[in-house]
């Protein structure tokens, strides 16, 4: 095999390319079902409640950066999931003049059951496998998105969010 000039295997890079392409291609098209009336959290719905549930109340402008996401997105975001009656706004107990945003007992509940929805997709697709090949591909994942967050986290001039259009790229090939 030859190493194409970032050091990659030309073979593996054409077969990461091809699998990547194919993975999101397909992940767009599957939807999970449910035979009940659980309703799946959008994308972005989900990881902005699941980043509340993990790491707790947070500022906007926080959320935005741990997102890498440019604030007014997020507000657009966040609008919504309080519309729904998702999320809530309290005092921030640090500085009273501003606000944190915090998951409802309804947004820990919509959390929950989509995490359980996931997790059982995924239990479809690799409960078959053998124990150590599925720690490796989790493994793998979480270095790819470490590689992807690492793209995405490289601070623009001016200090403004990085522009994700790479990390973006890569994924959606």
């Amino acid at each position: 095999m030859q190493p194409d000039q970032g050091g990659v295997a030309l073979e593996s890079l054409e077969r990461i390319e091809q699998a990547l392409t194919h993975l999101v291609h397909r992940a767009q098209r599957v939807r999970l079902h449910t035979d009940g009336p659980v309703q799946l959290l959008d994308r972005s719905a989900y990881t902005i409640l699941g980043l509340l549930n993990d790491a707790g109340p947070m500022r906007n402008g926080a959320l935005a950066a741990r997102l890498h996401l440019d604030a007014s997105t997020v507000s657009r975001h966040v609008a919504a999931l309080q519309q729904a009656g998702l999320t809530t706004r309290e005092a921030d107990p640090d500085d009273g003049r501003a606000c944190r945003l915090r998951l409802t007992s309804a947004g820990q509940s919509a959390v929950a059951e989509t995490r359980q929805l996931r997790r059982n997709a995924v239990r479809e697709l690799v409960g078959s496998w053998p124990t150590d090949e599925q720690d490796m591909f989790a493994a793998l994942l979480e270095r790819l998105n470490a590689d992807l967050d690492g793209l995405a986290s490289d601070a623009a001039p001016g200090g403004q969010p990085a522009d994700t259009t790479r990390a973006e790229e890569v994924v959606r090939a």
